[in-house]
């Protein structure tokens, strides 16, 4: 069988002003939430690692025979490939600070589906952990859901 695709991101063309939840329909660039706002900088400086490894993270956990029986969620070849972010949500609680990154991967579905044929699939949150003394998010773990 065919292993799994290299992803390829999609930039949402369409400004989230009202900071909205975003799908593929709307377009919307991605809901960001800072809890204390002050820590925008600290992701604006980290972002390109961030979704880096959470690129990095997704394929890993997709590279796995696991997801190629169809009969399963998610299964790979039902994705296209493509993935927008979603949306980052950055908190400090008791001095840690933490972030989770909502990557949106495209999946193709049937022609008569009350779905586009190619539309949201895949919801994966990447969580990280900031380390003050390294100066960088360590990956922790993921949730998914279909979307």
């Amino acid at each position: 069988m065919e292993k799994p695709l290299k992803f390829k991101q999609i930039i949402m063309p369409n400004d989230n002003l009202e900071n909205r939840y975003c799908n593929y329909q709307n377009k919307l660039k991605p809901r960001m939430n800072f809890e204390p706002v002050t820590l925008k900088p600290l992701f604006l400086k980290h972002q390109k690692s961030i979704i880096e490894t959470t690129v990095q993270e997704c394929e890993k956990y997709l590279d796995d025979e696991a997801w190629m029986e169809e009969d399963v969620f998610p299964y790979i070849q039902d994705l296209t490939g493509e993935w927008y972010l979603g949306s980052i949500y950055m908190w400090e609680e008791k001095g840690k600070i933490r972030i989770g990154v909502s990557a949106h991967f495209l999946g193709y579905y049937p022609a008569g589906c009350a779905r586009e044929e190619i539309d949201d699939y895949l919801e994966m949150e990447a969580w990280f952990d900031y380390d003050q003394i390294q100066d960088q998010f360590i990956f922790d773990c993921f949730d998914t859901a279909s979307i």
